[in-house]
């Protein structure tokens, strides 16, 4: 079985998150939109680091772009490391098996309250 047959196997593309955002070589990048809607709920980096190692995948949105057949969403959800909320990521994640690291956090596209 190659890589693309678990692209929607939430389950495995959770251990995978969990295990990257774990990482020394983890490399955020986060969109404008992230940003502001980071900024406008209170939610900081380390809260979303948070959810991205211990949260759960809990939707497969399909590809990003139309032109682009490696790079898919997901709905990433977890606890805020100090309030009693849940937080959603939006997050898009590169599988491609001829490059190195095969599966790769892509980007943060948004953030939001999931209570």
């Amino acid at each position: 079985m190659n890589i693309e047959d678990k692209i929607e196997d939430l389950s495995y593309i959770t251990g995978v998150v969990n295990s990257m955002a774990r990482s020394d070589n983890l490399d955020l990048c986060y969109t404008e939109h992230c940003v502001q809607r980071m900024q406008e709920r209170d939610i900081t980096v380390s809260d979303i680091l948070y959810v991205l190692k211990t949260g759960i995948v809990e939707e497969y949105q399909g590809r990003a772009k139309p032109l682009s057949h490696k790079i898919y969403r997901y709905l990433i959800t977890g606890q805020h490391l100090t309030k009693c909320r849940n937080i959603g990521l939006v997050v898009l994640i590169e599988i491609d098996r001829l490059k190195l690291p095969v599966i790769k956090l892509q980007e943060i596209v948004t953030t939001m309250w999931r209570d």
